[in-house]
């Protein structure tokens, strides 16, 4: 193990850790008064934690992005996709968000695995803000989905989701996998992506349409022409890439498909192109050959990176400092922690009994 990467994995559980249980965990009363305000303002506490794992591998490792293609607008209700390279991809995902957004301010959600929302304080974390947790039981799923996309809907959360349609990273196995259902159904076989899968895709596309959610489907393609870390263990390591590259197309919504056999066409068509665009890249380590095409040409740390960086180091100190002096702050993180482990082995996480509690209060004000 390699101490920068010691030094990362470290102050990453700390920011979040620190986040869940001096700022997420004391607005949850709010939810209860104020649902739009509770979860437009743990939507904030996310997009500004979000900057800080950009910074930390910026001084630890020079890791820089490098974004072409299309700007995404963050006020966009948008659905966004991409491929899966590796288990870290969504770690390097925070800093191509950051310079792909204009401004660099957005309220991202992603479509997970339901097993990560056991993972302590990092799955209560996403659990707060929202992310949308499947079992690969298309029924419970399908349910729970348009359940909370309604919910959004009807708070005005205007948000992002974010969906790997590959539904795992690129392994040999998967790969092999992935191109025997190819040979199965006389598709060509893939190199550098796995074959979609169109289901959930189909039906967030479709969903999010109907509830006038969705302006834009983007995108995302991710590619390192370095060093691939493949794990959380390649972390601990230290195996950082010294460039991260995306490139971003922008589709709006009403370039796409109305039916559900166009939009499955139409993103096994997106998988296509992508399957070149890798090719090429692993030839070239870039998405395009042209400098100018480059979003973010100068990428020096800006103030607000620098600000993030400041916030949440205080934000860990406090939490320390509480931690090792106040036995009353040590209740309520024994607290929170007792109360998220129900939510999560009980439930189906606090986003659903968010979702549970705005329908209750509204069927009660409804009656009355």
């Amino acid at each position: 193990m390699e101490w920068r990467g010691i030094a990362y994995i470290t102050l990453w559980f700390l920011s979040i850790t620190s986040g869940f249980l001096a700022l997420c965990c004391p607005l949850v009363p709010l939810m209860f008064v104020y649902p739009h305000a509770f979860r437009y303002i743990i939507g904030i506490i996310f997009s500004v934690w979000e900057m800080y794992p950009t910074i930390l591998m910026r001084l630890l490792f020079n890791t820089r992005f490098i974004i072409t293609g299309d700007h995404i607008n963050p006020f966009d209700g948008a659905l966004l996709i991409m491929n899966h390279r590796n288990r870290l991809d969504w770690n390097f995902l925070w800093g191509g968000m950051y310079y792909s957004s204009k401004p660099p301010a957005h309220k991202l959600k992603m479509v997970l695995k339901s097993a990560i929302r056991h993972v302590p304080f990092a799955g209560w974390v996403m659990q707060l803000s929202g992310f949308l947790y499947i079992h690969r039981r298309w029924d419970h799923d399908q349910s729970s989905m348009e359940k909370q996309l309604k919910y959004f809907r009807d708070v005005n959360d205007t948000h992002q989701i974010l969906l790997f349609p590959e539904g795992t990273d690129l392994s040999p196995s998967n790969i092999m996998r992935s191109n025997k259902y190819a040979a199965k159904n006389s598709l060509p076989n893939y190199k550098y992506v796995l074959h979609p899968k169109t289901t959930g895709f189909v039906f967030l596309a479709d969903t999010m349409r109907k509830n006038k959610q969705m302006k834009a489907v983007y995108d995302l393609t991710i590619g390192y022409p370095d060093l691939l870390p493949q794990n959380e263990m390649d972390a601990l390591r230290g195996v950082f890439p010294k460039n991260v590259h995306f490139h971003i197309k922008r589709y709006d919504e009403t370039d796409l498909p109305l039916t559900s056999d166009g939009l499955k066409a139409w993103l096994n068509d997106i998988w296509k192109l992508k399957e070149k665009r890798l090719a090429d890249f692993t030839a070239t380590s870039s998405f395009s050959s042209d400098p100018q095409a480059t979003l973010n040409n100068n990428q020096p740390i800006d103030n607000a990176l620098y600000l993030a960086l400041i916030f949440w180091t205080l934000v860990q100190s406090i939490v320390i400092y509480a931690m090792l002096t106040s036995s009353l702050f040590q209740y309520w993180c024994l607290l929170c922690c007792i109360v998220f482990l129900g939510f999560s082995y009980t439930e189906d996480g606090f986003q659903m009994f968010e979702v549970k509690l705005f329908d209750f209060t509204r069927k009660r004000e409804k009656k009355t």
